[in-house]
């Protein structure tokens, strides 16, 4: 299936494609932070040349529209502070997984939930097959889930070790919601 990152906007943020420039800033800013990788599958970078590699990855990736995944740029500052992504698409289920990581310090500023709260309504309106989007978590990171519900994703469980993370195997949280939770037209 092909897939295009188109740039989107909010009321604060821009959700624009990374590219190789941006390695710097998502150094700085959260990949080299052991704090916000914590809970995520890959370790913090050591040296912004781990980072610059990732990005000439995802550079390929937006060329040959296998992925979907937006930097997070505050329009003020015009800084890029994280990443939401479709980590998981399953069309045979009509399902896609999201993921998000975003700096410590834009930590509990509601950048986050307006990013996806963004892609739930682009996935829904772009995507006519789409029925479901999903999001899990470490349950040592409830934050995460709060966002998942700020959104309307809705709780439906703990899969025990279900997921791998830098913390081993763990226990994980499911939430979803459905094109009819939120009346999302076909």
């Amino acid at each position: 299936m092909d897939y295009i990152t188109e740039t989107l906007e909010t009321k604060r943020l821009i959700l624009r494609p990374l590219s190789v420039n941006d390695a710097t800033e998502m150094f700085n800013n959260w990949a080299s932070d052991p704090q916000v990788t914590k809970y995520l599958t890959w370790s913090a970078h050591t040296n912004e040349s781990t980072t610059k590699d990732r990005l000439v990855l995802r550079e390929t990736k937006y060329k040959n529209k296998e992925i979907l995944d937006w930097g997070i740029v505050v329009k003020e500052t015009n800084e890029l502070i994280g990443t939401i992504t479709v980590v998981k698409d399953h069309p045979e289920y009509q399902t896609m997984e999201i993921g998000y990581v975003i700096g410590r310090k834009w930590w509990h500023q509601g950048y986050t939930t307006e990013a996806f709260r963004q892609i739930i309504q682009y996935l829904f309106a772009t995507y006519p097959w789409l029925n479901r989007i999903e999001a899990t978590h470490d349950i040592e990171n409830p934050n995460s889930g709060k966002v998942m519900q700020k959104c309307g994703l809705q709780f439906e469980g703990i899969l025990r070790q279900k997921g791998k993370n830098r913390r081993g195997l763990v226990d994980i949280a499911i939430y979803a919601i459905l094109r009819e939770d939120g009346k999302f037209q076909k």
